[in-house]
């Protein structure tokens, strides 16, 4: 097989990595109920199709069980997020809810082992006082280096309007809600929780998290590779615009409340370009969806 072949059956599994084998459509007898049924499990007592006389497959099936290493496993599907992570997401969103651990639970899982091993490594990201200057600025900078995990969730939560808008012309999950944009940034912050994890110890894995949002985004949503990457990079700049207007309100807030009447065209404007860029993003998304309908 050569490689063509071999990237083609890649993209085959990436697509559809589930599907109803032949065997699957055979009659079965549960073992434990007797019912005759097709398919995995007894519509009657839920038990397994295959489960019967024990053997060696069983027995090691049984252990990796115990230690939630089955299909649905926390493993299992961070390795999913990995190989295809836009496919894994779309799935979840169309109800096969099935095929991966709970995102919710995953994120409280990797998030208490994020400080876990922080605790126990004595990792310190603290910055320096002449790293950023302005006591309020430096707070927020040292905050937000002492706490990557948090940092992540911060940037997945700003991704869900600028996505819904910008997104929600698709190809691919066309007018996804914003209950489902929930979960698109829920599963995109596990993953980058990852690869920050990873790189404390390889610090040039933080630059996958641009690329696993374009592979993610390319997949999920269908766009071409150009207007995948413009749309991601105007959610960045909404991003990186709702954080200065934070800081510089929090700054004049905590510091010089008396100025903030003065300071409030400023943060007006930037509120503005913010209100711009959105709407720029959704009505370029939506026309370019008109004109090839």
């Amino acid at each position: 097989m050569n490689l063509k072949e071999t990237l083609g059956r890649f993209r085959t599994w990436q697509n559809k990595p589930y599907h109803n084998s032949d065997e699957e459509q055979e009659e079965h007898r549960c073992a434990n109920c007797g019912n005759v049924f097709r398919g995995n499990y007894c519509p009657v007592c839920r038990q397994d199709a295959k489960d019967g006389r024990i053997t060696w497959k069983w027995v090691g099936k049984s252990i990796l069980d115990v230690w939630g290493l089955d299909s649905r496993s926390l493993p299992n599907t961070l390795l999913q997020l990995f190989i295809r992570p836009g496919r894994i997401i779309g799935a979840y969103l169309d109800g096969q809810h099935q095929i991966c651990y709970k995102p919710f639970n995953m994120l409280f899982i990797l998030a208490i082992f994020y400080v876990v091993v922080q605790q126990l490594l004595g990792w310190d990201y603290a910055a320096t006082p002449e790293d950023k200057g302005g006591k309020v600025v430096q707070m927020v900078f040292e905050w937000v280096s002492e706490h990557p995990a948090w940092n992540a969730m911060l940037i997945s939560v700003a991704m869900i309007i600028p996505t819904w808008l910008f997104f929600r012309f698709a190809p691919r999950h066309t007018r996804h809600t914003l209950p489902e944009g929930i979960f698109i940034q829920l599963f995109m912050n596990i993953l980058i929780l990852v690869i920050v994890f990873l790189s404390d110890f390889f610090i040039l894995l933080s630059l996958l998290i641009p690329v696993y949002y374009y592979i993610a985004y390319r997949q999920l949503f269908g766009y071409r590779p150009w207007g995948t990457i413009w749309r991601i990079l105007l959610c960045f700049v909404v991003w990186g615009i709702f954080f200065v207007i934070f800081i510089n309100l929090l700054n004049i807030v905590t510091t010089h409340p008396e100025k903030l009447p003065r300071v409030a065209i400023g943060l007006l404007l930037y509120l503005v370009a913010l209100a711009g860029i959105l709407a720029f993003g959704y009505f370029v998304s939506k026309k370019n969806a008109q004109s090839k309908t």
